[in-house]
């Protein structure tokens, strides 16, 4: 059986408050760099990666380019909010590991975006964990916050690339969940 090529572009946006580290997760992925220097996103920036995916049982493969909006986290902002998140349809959740608050914040992120885009794929990231011990980070308000969104967590750290490419790649699996699951019924 030949493969099929399918391309696919989705937006996705990156969600959280301000200094999680969304830009610099954005900037591990799309160029495998890291900078700590700190810059306050203004509005919005845009960045685009394509990836690959591969489903050899379904003799499928999708080359995924993703839309990254990353949207800033400052809350004088959040009236333009909603107009960045039209026609998203998969969304990146940050928060900072050293500083809670910032994961709590998470849904009242999801519920300024649900509204906007109904139900898409989330994941919900725990930046910066290089910088905490792993053996001691409290897992349980990000564990509780995936589950009642249905969605999973990662922890990553934008400066080692700690599961960087595996969240992107989980997002990135979700959003063509349809197209795979098409190509394996039968007749197609």
């Amino acid at each position: 059986m030949a493969v099929k090529v399918t391309e696919v572009i989705k937006k996705v946006c990156m969600l959280g408050d301000p200094a999680v580290g969304k830009t610099s997760l954005v900037h591990r992925f799309v160029f495998d760099l890291f900078d700590d220097k700190y810059l306050a996103t203004i509005g919005t920036k845009i960045m685009k990666k394509t990836m690959v995916l591969q489903y050899p049982e379904n003799a499928l493969e999708v080359r995924l380019t993703m839309l990254i909006w990353d949207i800033t986290g400052h809350k004088r902002h959040m009236s333009i909010h909603p107009a960045y998140y039209e026609g998203a349809e998969g969304a990146f959740l940050v928060g900072d590991a050293t500083r809670p608050e910032t994961v709590a914040n998470m849904r009242n992120w999801v519920e300024g975006f649900k509204p906007v885009v109904g139900k898409v794929p989330m994941v919900f990231l725990v930046n910066k964990a290089d910088l905490v011990a792993g053996a001691t980070y409290e897992t349980k308000p990000i564990e509780d916050i995936a589950r009642d969104y249905g969605s999973i967590y990662r922890l990553t750290s934008a400066k080692t690339g700690e599961n960087v490419e595996r969240a992107f790649t989980v997002l990135g699996e979700y959003l063509v969940r349809d197209i795979v699951e098409s190509r394996g019924r039968p007749g197609s």
